[in-house]
């Protein structure tokens, strides 16, 4: 049972069978993720969720977690839910966000560029 923050242990993730990206040391923004995330959409925390005004619903599993290195109790997998463009408020979207959205777009009618997203 996730503690109150929402954080899962290491048994109840794998339990899930959520994808999981542990990254390369604290802080880092490099990794491995192991598992698949969906293909399209966006992948959110569940404040951020509700945030863009697609709250998680009871009962919802998350498809995805992050290690977070810096926790030193057994509660380190943060949960992320899956959310479709349509699905959030994209007003509210931040910079990052909106590059996933776009890249994950172009990818889905075949016109990804690389270098249009780091432009963006």
């Amino acid at each position: 049972m996730p503690n109150g923050k929402g954080y899962f242990t290491k048994n109840e993730m794998m339990d899930t069978g959520a994808s999981c990206f542990i990254p390369d040391a604290t802080g880092s923004l490099t990794g491995r993720w192991y598992g698949s995330l969906p293909a399209d959409g966006i992948v959110l925390t569940r404040k951020r969720c509700a945030d863009l005004g697609a709250p998680v619903k009871d009962r919802e599993d998350p498809v995805a977690f992050i290690y977070r290195v810096e926790i030193k109790d057994d509660y380190r997998y943060v949960p992320f839910y899956h959310r479709q463009a349509h699905e959030i408020n994209r007003k509210k979207t931040n910079y990052l966000e909106e590059r996933v959205l776009l890249r994950r777009a172009n990818e889905e009618v075949g016109k990804c560029d690389p270098s249009n997203i780091l432009e963006a």
